[in-house]
């Protein structure tokens, strides 16, 4: 099997780093990517929900206590190196301090969704159960946490899991109790892109013929052969759409490519994706015997890097979809086509070319439609060559017959009385001369 895998590790790391670290924090040195608790209590990092100091004009991403009240979001501040979370009312953060609450005019920071991209939701609960899957963090247990008092107004704090109690700020007092809300993240199970527009100003396109493999196709046989060979062939294709901020590496998402591809593929986000496609081909050619020819399969190769714009719906677990225009960088690699080219037939003794054409035959080629075709471009017609002896030339044969061997020749004339005898082929001309003056002898004046 020839497997013709194009190389896995031409994405320049460090400056594809360098982009995507420049995409997602942008000017903002300060953001942090929030904690969330897994099943079993492991913090893992969040890709939809940050935590950035606090900006006087507020963010317009900042994650609401109340869907109802978009003045107030949620927020931390510190004090002795500890976190405790509440609410950001009116320019101040408010959180509760062991029994009073704490008040943070400039030194604080808010919840903000990346790029809109964060879902969230409340969960119940209460001292007997341990903190919800994906509860939002603080810091290390240390979860946001929301009652709503009378009249509907939140009262925002955190849970202590240490503690199985949360603490709410409650007007100007603290108050600890049994039950509460905790926020969590909903994480979408997939994502689905579409409406692709490539940067043509920024878009870099480069093609490359490369010697995948080679082969040898051999007749050793004392007769013309048409050689067939057939060869399973592994064509690699290469996909990356970037690990866009706001989205989550690993999950499935489903491709639609712009033009010219225009294909569909379902993929893992944020990584480089492997796509293998087996063919099997056939190598073939027209041997005179005692000869071979070789056979380099050469794949063209086209390499795309491109920025993009498109839109990208998140699904959920419960069916929700929420769909924004994102901008990222793609990059592609992929084999487009795939031809033998065959060299003049040469002699196996000696090595001794034969004055025929090369011929060259398309095995593979990519289509916008994603289809593979076989074709042939062999333009050239193969001239019978000599026929020759694989160890040696053989001894040459003509067609005269002064060179042929003798053969006996049996001639009957019963008018002559000629009786039967072996004749050389050689004496045939005077033979027959003599027939014709005996014949013109007995003609009848």
């Amino acid at each position: 099997m020839i497997m013709m895998k194009l190389y896995r590790a031409e994405i320049n790391v460090f400056r594809l780093g360098a982009v995507m670290m420049a995409l997602i924090i942008g000017a903002s040195a300060s953001l942090d990517m929030a904690k969330i608790r897994q099943e079993g209590g492991r913090m893992i990092t969040s890709s939809t929900l940050a935590w950035l100091e606090s900006h006087p004009r507020g963010h317009p991403h900042a994650v609401l206590v109340n869907e109802d009240d978009p003045t107030t979001v949620w927020c931390r501040a510190q004090k002795h190196s500890h976190w405790m979370a509440g609410s950001m009312h009116n320019g101040v953060c408010t959180v509760p301090y062991f029994n009073n609450p704490l008040r943070a005019e400039d030194k604080f920071e808010i919840l903000i969704s990346v790029n809109g991209s964060a879902k969230v939701r409340y969960m119940e609960w209460d001292r007997y159960l341990a903190p919800p899957h994906n509860a939002v963090a603080a810091q290390p247990k240390l979860f946001l946490a929301v009652r709503m008092a009378e009249k509907g107004v939140p009262e925002a704090g955190f849970l202590s899991p240490m503690e199985r109690r949360v603490h709410l700020v409650s007007g100007n007092a603290v108050e600890v109790v049994d039950k509460a809300l905790v926020l969590v993240e909903d994480q979408p199970v997939r994502y689905d892109l579409r409406g692709v527009n490539l940067d043509a100003s920024r878009t870099s396109v480069d093609h490359e013929d490369k010697v995948l493999a080679s082969a040898k196709l051999l007749n050793p046989g004392p007769s013309r052969q048409h050689v067939v060979e057939a060869r399973d062939v592994v064509v690699a294709h290469l996909s990356y759409w970037g690990q866009v901020k706001g989205t989550y590496t690993g999950l499935p998402a489903h491709v639609v490519s712009p033009p010219p591809d225009n294909d569909e593929r379902d993929i893992y986000w944020g990584i480089q994706n492997e796509f293998d496609s087996a063919h099997r081909e056939l190598l073939e050619y027209s041997l005179p015997p005692g000869t071979g020819v070789n056979v380099k399969l050469i794949g063209t190769i086209r390499k795309t890097e491109a920025p993009y714009y498109a839109s990208l719906t998140a699904v959920y677990e419960d069916g929700d979809q929420t769909s924004r225009v994102i901008e990222g960088l793609h990059m592609d690699r992929r084999l487009i086509l795939l031809r033998a080219e065959y060299s003049k037939p040469y002699f196996i003794h000696n090595n001794t070319e034969l004055d025929v054409a090369e011929q060259s035959t398309i095995l593979y080629k990519s289509t916008t439609t994603t289809t593979t075709t076989t074709t042939s471009t062999t333009t050239t017609t193969t001239p019978e060559p000599p026929k020759l002896s694989m160890v040696g030339p053989e001894k040459p044969k003509s067609d005269s017959l002064s060179t042929t061997s003798e053969q006996e020749l049996v001639v009957t004339l019963n008018n002559a009385g000629l009786t039967k005898a072996p004749v050389s082929l050689a004496f045939l001309p005077s033979i027959l001369a003599a027939i014709i003056l005996w014949c013109l002898s007995t003609r009848s004046p």
